[in-house]
């Protein structure tokens, strides 16, 4: 049985009608069939097979109302964008029209550069003798020039096809198939490198540059130079131009590469954790409270019943167990703070390599997925497609439309795609510190906070 056999309502949610009076005697087990009856008598057995029964601890439970999938904006005061301020100008100078403005500065000095040099080619030359006047080194900087123009004008280009690459895979409008998920990964490790080699040779070639042409006129014994005064004027305040500009974006390219990448892990998992949290603390005040316990559950129950795997819910107990074991970790049954939660979940992952931490978040997990799913249903491997995961998000978490996560589906989830592959998607999403990690950053693309502008109703 598939999530899509399900009946549904109007609203995704399976609709199950009260059944009309019957006689006992209409049971299928007496004497007489059901069919006896005409298609418009409801019989015992029929009853049983159309709703089954609910488990012992749910007779006694209290009725529960459906939860809310978002909040009045006033309430939702904790869960708000918790960059910090490197991270905001980080973001902003990646994407912001200042750098494209640094790029075309760069490659217009780059086709300058190739220019001067094929205009002027041997009219810059700087030779150094022994002491019998013999040539020992010549430098011809028409042609130094030439070579460094073509290192950054292949530089600038590279950046702009990834950029190009980028923007293409933004307006993607359908699945990335499974089976080129490899393949795509070990070329984007490769053009990775090609970009950092490009990147360091035009570090080296630019300092190169300066130490060649700016003191190519200071006296020198056994030195002879001869240089046309216009090539000259230009590479002289060309080379300071471009130090002016190149010089503290490689600062900065430096720095956040020796840096920041692993200070940046570590507030990305920090991140990734709070919007976990954010999914279980149900009022979204910072705070996993036992009526946040409570509404989640319901929301998990919505699930069940959408997802149709698991035919009867997990008893109070059995949910119960859940939240102390891995949730309420000041005690059984009581609150704790978000970020009180988020130290517990760091301790227990520990810093190991990912496939370590992976490993004891998983029972959590699959704890979690068993309040819909069951482990049967999940070795099926059944199909989930974008409408019942849209419905998936939409109950759960609903506070992004759901354009967003129709839109999330098709770019960070490839086809096929099972209920099993997403469990192991939220694992990775809560083990794997790897920002630039497709697995690892599947699910925060969901749930990361949205500006207004973009999809929220937050």
């Amino acid at each position: 049985m598939s999530v899509n056999d399900v009946p549904r309502d109007s609203f995704g949610r399976v609709h199950l009608d009260a059944p009309p009076d019957y006689s006992a005697a209409c049971s299928n087990n007496g004497e007489h069939s059901g069919q006896a009856f005409g298609h418009s008598v409801m019989t015992a057995d029929l009853v049983q097979e159309k709703i089954p029964p609910p488990a012992y601890d749910d007779i006694f439970a209290k009725t529960q109302t459906p939860a809310p999938s978002s909040l009045p904006r006033g309430r939702q005061t904790y869960y708000k964008d918790d960059r910090n301020t490197w991270e905001k100008l980080h973001e902003w100078f990646e994407m912001s029209v200042l750098q494209q403005i640094i790029w075309c500065a760069v490659l217009a000095f780059s086709i300058s550069y190739i220019y001067y040099g094929t205009k002027y080619s041997g009219e810059c030359i700087k030779k150094r003798f022994d002491k019998k006047g013999n040539v020992t080194n010549e430098d011809d900087l028409t042609a130094f020039i030439k070579a460094e123009g073509g290192v950054i004008c292949a530089t600038i280009l590279y950046a702009f096809l990834i950029r190009l690459l980028i923007l293409s895979d933004i307006r993607r409008t359908h699945q990335k198939p499974k089976s080129d998920l490899e393949g795509q990964k070990k070329c984007g490790g490769n053009v990775f490198f090609l970009g950092m080699g490009l990147y360091i040779a035009n570090f080296g070639l630019c300092i190169a540059g300066a130490t060649k042409i700016l003191p190519l006129y200071n006296p020198e014994t056994n030195t002879t130079v001869t240089c046309t005064s216009a090539f000259y004027d230009f590479y002289y305040n060309a080379k300071i131009g471009q130090l002016a500009v190149f010089m503290p974006y490689a600062a900065y390219i430096i720095f956040c590469f020796i840096f920041m990448i692993g200070i940046s892990k570590k507030w990305f998992i920090r991140r990734k954790l709070r919007r976990w949290a954010k999914l279980l603390d149900a009022d979204q005040d910072g705070v996993i409270s036992q009526e946040d316990m409570r509404i989640t559950n319901e929301k998990l129950e919505m699930l069940r019943r959408l997802i149709g795997a698991r035919t009867t819910a997990l008893s109070s107990t059995e949910q119960k167990k859940w939240w102390d074991d891995n949730i309420f970790k000041r005690g059984p049954g009581k609150d704790i703070e978000v970020e009180d939660y988020i130290n517990v979940v760091e301790g227990l992952m520990g810093t190991g390599p990912p496939h370590d931490r992976a490993g004891k978040i998983r029972p959590v997990i699959k704890g979690w997925f068993n309040f819909f799913t069951t482990e049967e249903y999940l070795k099926r491997k059944l199909l989930l497609g974008g409408g019942d995961f849209v419905k998936f998000w939409t109950i759960l978490d609903g506070s992004c439309d759901e354009q967003h996560y129709k839109k999330m589906y098709i770019k960070h989830f490839p086809a096929p795609f099972s209920m099993s592959d997403f469990l192991e998607d939220f694992v990775a999403f809560l083990s794997h510190p790897d920002f630039f990690d497709e697995y690892s950053s599947r699910v925060y693309h969901v749930v990361k906070y949205q500006s207004e502008a973009i999809c929220c109703k937050v």
